[in-house]
């Protein structure tokens, strides 16, 4: 089973923080080649202007302490990617809600990460995700019934390679991933603010180090928050 941590940027020990940085790097910067604004030259680290106090990274480690997977999920209720990146005359209905969440920047392999991406966007108060998936990712999720929620034109009218969409946190739709809520909510570990007090904040780091994922079917973003699928 894997490790899975959820918190803030801030409050993820350094050692992780760092890891996660480096391992977005090397998925979306180096091996994919996403010309990300935010990248400075000579870096070997990927943050934008949305890692930021409201949002939450989700990071995968193999048993082996290696950086496997990550993502992250950003309220609609601040600035988010979509918002940004998408044309004011998409007509698309952007929303504003404490109970919908962006996510993006998301890697993993196959689809092991993303019930649990499902399950930290649900103990946040999500009843629903939304994000930019490619045409044959929205298929692959199809695939494994998920149903999901066309926030722009339908696939089979749009132009464009890239589809908005949105998914239900229904208890049908983690049974369609073999999961359910509260077990999955179990098994995640929080990184929260260091109090007195508090119960799962955590003091110490796991090891990390950087995981190729050679060999492994990966689910990338593009850098519109976009998810492409790839093999190595």
């Amino acid at each position: 089973m894997p490790l899975i941590i959820a918190g803030r940027l801030s409050d993820l020990p350094l050692e992780l923080r760092d890891g996660l940085g480096a391992f977005r790097y090397d998925v979306f910067v180096r091996r994919l080649g996403w010309p990300l604004p935010d990248v400075k030259e000579n870096e070997t680290i990927e943050w934008d202007h949305f890692d930021g106090e409201n949002t939450i990274q989700i990071v995968e480690l193999a048993p082996e302490r290696q950086i496997c997977g990550c993502a992250r999920l950003m309220p609609t209720t601040a600035p988010y990617l979509l918002r940004e990146l998408l044309p004011r005359s998409s007509d698309l209905d952007f929303p504003s809600s404490p109970t919908v969440w962006e996510l993006s920047r998301f890697a993993g392999s196959g689809m092991q990460l993303f019930p649990y991406v499902m399950a930290v966007a649900a103990s946040l108060g999500a009843t629903r995700i939304i994000g930019v998936v490619t045409q044959a990712i929205a298929r692959l999720y199809r695939r494994f019934g998920l149903d999901l929620q066309y926030v722009g034109p339908h696939p089979e009218t749009a132009s464009s390679p890239f589809v908005v969409c949105a998914i239900d946190l229904t208890p049908a739709a983690f049974a369609k991933l073999g999961s359910d809520l509260d077990s999955l909510r179990s098994s995640i570990t929080w990184h929260r603010p260091l109090t007195p007090n508090v119960p799962g904040s955590l003091g110490t780091a796991p090891r990390v180090a950087h995981c190729a994922l050679r060999g492994r079917r990966v689910i990338d973003p593009v850098p519109a928050g976009t998810v492409a699928l790839r093999r190595n």
